[in-house]
């Protein structure tokens, strides 16, 4: 029993090694190995000072403002258009917490494409600890045209050592050769709508229809009621709670003619941020838990007419993704396992799958396409975030569009720069995209100049959409007037006026 067991043990690790795909490794247990790094005065190398008293990098700083890194290149065509995980161990003695997030130890890879150089890296732990393994993951995408490894102390004070440092690739989801039974490609926007929001009585719905023209309602199934969306029964209660109310909307849907999309606005296990982004839980059973939840909803409202379509996850994050070969997926393989699930029981209905970047653009240029019929590609918009996002979430109020924000002209053809890697992703494999979340602060100056620039980037495109929110924070509503102390909803506002132009449309 013992040898089988055994056996097994070295099929796993050589399976685990096969599908890791390791492109760089360093143990630095060899003074040579050291000089193909970059030079930096505050590096050492120690023989003895590293896990097991192997060898080790030691970085010291005294410079709160200095850049105490070394750096090697990585081979740019092993790491294009692939998932990469760069891992590595690291000890500290009284570093220093930075005032900003990304300063401190560092583990970093820094891949540029496009014109911009982007650096991931890992989760920041400052003060004194022991040994400890650090990680982060990276979609690098196809038109990427160089690539660093990172190694150091930038902006802080103290001493870091690192050790057993690589770089690897996760497996791949292939790009198929070609999509069975898509959607069309919009010629046309064709439908034009708002999230939902804590108003779902008929007299809303039916004020949605008749006075907004709105024909699709993004209904969210989120955080409701304290309930606890880590544990199975919590989640599962979450989702319960919310197809109570979505069975009183269904009919006033159906009676004023609006269809409904279905969004998983909260995972199981997830992390969620004050924006309600969902970074993922990378435990199997919690993914499973999502798996096996939506297959049960697509068989509930399979044959549903007014059920537009199921958006399987709102804005996903998986950038500390830790891959395991027996552990969970990254957001693009598990959205492909959602998908595979929803379509046992349910053919037809579109399945919405957002990018990783937080529902972003940016993330277009890594998604990969689902195999499977009726798939629609999302993002949200909400650039630049500093005019978006004005007076919420701690950020200054009066910053002014169009104009220079945060260093940067905007504009239309700004904001249409931004929404490039979406425009690509339609371009080459010809699918369906829908924005399903947009807004600004009603207080933000000439809110309705930004909103009518980025709806007729939508409409040039044919995208659907869907604003966010009606009847929900008063921050984002367009019903209420833009002085910030005063919440009086008065229906007509410059805002609500550009939304309404576009809905006219839907009457069409």
């Amino acid at each position: 029993m013992k040898q089988i067991l055994l056996v097994l043990a070295v099929f796993s690790a050589l399976l685990s090694c096969a599908v890791e795909e390791v492109v760089f490794q360093a143990d630095f247990n060899r003074k040579d190995a050291v000089s193909k790094w970059s030079k930096n005065p505050d590096m050492t190398w120690l023989p003895d000072g590293g896990i097991n008293n192997s060898g080790c990098l030691k970085f010291h700083s005294t410079d709160p403002n200095g850049n105490h890194l070394t750096y090697i290149p990585l081979d740019i065509n092993k790491l294009r258009g692939r998932g990469v995980v760069v891992e590595g161990w690291m000890k500290a003695d009284q570093v220093k917490e930075s005032s900003r997030s990304y300063l401190g130890p560092k583990l970093m890879l820094s891949v540029t494409h496009d014109g911009m150089t982007f650096y991931p890296d890992q989760t920041k732990k400052y003060g004194t600890y022991n040994w400890e393994k650090f990680s982060r993951y990276w979609q690098v995408p196809a038109t990427a045209t160089k690539a660093y490894l990172n190694l150091g102390l930038q902006g802080t004070t103290g001493t870091v050592w690192i050790d057993e440092v690589r770089v690897f690739l996760t497996p791949a989801l292939k790009v198929p050769a070609r999509l069975e039974k898509q959607l069309p490609r919009q010629k046309r926007t064709q439908y034009r709508g708002v999230m939902s929001g804590n108003d779902l009585s008929e007299e809303a719905i039916r004020e949605l229809k008749e006075v907004w023209n709105a024909n699709l309602i993004r209904f969210q199934i989120g955080l409701n009621n304290g309930l606890d969306h880590t544990t199975e029964a919590g989640f599962r209660k979450i989702v319960e709670n919310k197809l109570v109310e979505l069975e009183k909307l269904i009919p006033l849907a159906r009676k004023y003619g609006i269809k409904i999309l279905i969004d998983m606005h909260v995972g199981p296990g997830t992390s969620t941020d004050v924006l309600l982004r969902n970074q993922l839980s990378w435990e199997p059973k919690d993914q499973q838990l999502l798996v096996d939840i939506w297959r049960e909803i697509a068989a509930k409202y399979g044959k549903e007419p007014v059920i537009w379509g199921y958006d399987l996850l709102n804005e996903p994050r998986d950038e500390n993704y830790v891959y395991k070969t027996d552990g969970g997926l990254d957001w693009n393989r598990l959205a492909a396992r959602i998908a595979a699930a929803i379509r046992e029981v349910d053919p037809e209905t579109p399945i919405i799958v957002e990018s990783t970047d937080w529902g972003g653009p940016e993330g277009f240029r890594t998604l990969v396409p689902i195999n499977q019929p009726n798939m629609i590609y999302s993002f949200h918009f909400y650039y630049p975030n500093t005019f978006t996002h004005q007076g919420v979430v701690g950020k200054p109020d009066g910053v002014l569009y169009p104009g220079h924000i945060a260093g940067e002209e905007w504009n239309r053809e700004k904001l249409k720069q931004i929404m490039q890697p979406v425009i690509d992703f339609q371009n080459k494999y010809n699918v369906p995209i829908y924005v399903g979340e947009f807004g600004v602060a009603r207080w933000a100056p000439n809110a309705e100049k930004w909103l009518e620039d980025v709806i007729s980037i939508f409409e040039e495109n044919g995208w659907d959409w869907t604003y966010h929110a009606y009847r929900e924070y008063n921050g984002w509503d367009a019903e209420i007037g833009s002085d910030k102390n005063d919440r009086t909803r008065i229906g007509d506002t410059p805002r609500r006026r550009v939304l309404l132009k576009y809905m006219r449309q839907n009457e069409k």
